[in-house]
């Protein structure tokens, strides 16, 4: 079982002096990576959002950006991070989108960056406003979860209401990625 972390520094199997058997596998302690976003991101998937555009609009806009500079594939991804976004809308009371999806038919994790400078409004999340969309696709190897639920993690915390806002006044891609390396810097 792989224990990305642990609530209390009690319960760490540092703090108890041996690793715990949760099942008949052996436990292990894995280290949780430090993911920087701007390793992930470059300027040719941060974008403007176009005025006007809804939501699902955006996605598609993202995820065909991403096609087209990062290679992918998989003819099925559109559809299945629609369909997670219809399960559970992943726009938080922040003003930050997380659309995301997993695939076959690539290693690693890419994503693409949407500034929405009037803000979009999300029907699907209680008209939350989504003034920054970051959408990401991971590989759906079983031994990359734990690197996807970081990510999502490393973006929550990075993209806070005071970045989100200095983000979204931007319409410069070069700008968008020099904020964001001086905020993962602080």
């Amino acid at each position: 079982m792989v224990l990305p972390f642990f609530p209390d520094k009690k319960s760490s199997p540092a703090a108890l002096g041996k690793l715990e058997k949760f099942s008949d596998k052996t436990a292990v302690l894995v280290k949780p990576k430090i993911i920087k976003i701007s390793r992930i991101l470059t300027e040719d998937v941060v974008l403007a959002a176009p005025p006007g555009i809804g939501k699902q609009q955006l996605i598609e806009f993202l995820v065909d950006r991403l096609r087209e500079r990062k290679g992918l594939a998989d003819p099925g991804l559109l559809a299945r991070v629609l369909e997670r976004e219809q399960g559970i809308s992943t726009t938080l009371d922040t003003g930050l989108s997380l659309p995301h999806g997993r695939t076959d038919s690539m290693k690693n994790i890419v994503a693409a960056l949407a500034l929405v400078p009037g803000g979009i409004v999300d029907p699907s999340a209680g008209g939350l406003t989504i003034n920054l969309m970051f959408l990401f696709v991971s590989s759906n190897r079983p031994e990359m979860l734990p690197l996807h639920l970081q990510l999502l993690r490393a973006v929550a915390s990075l993209f806070r209401p005071e970045l989100i806002a200095r983000l979204a006044a931007v319409a410069d891609p070069a700008a968008a990625m020099d904020a964001i390396r001086k905020a993962e810097a602080s």
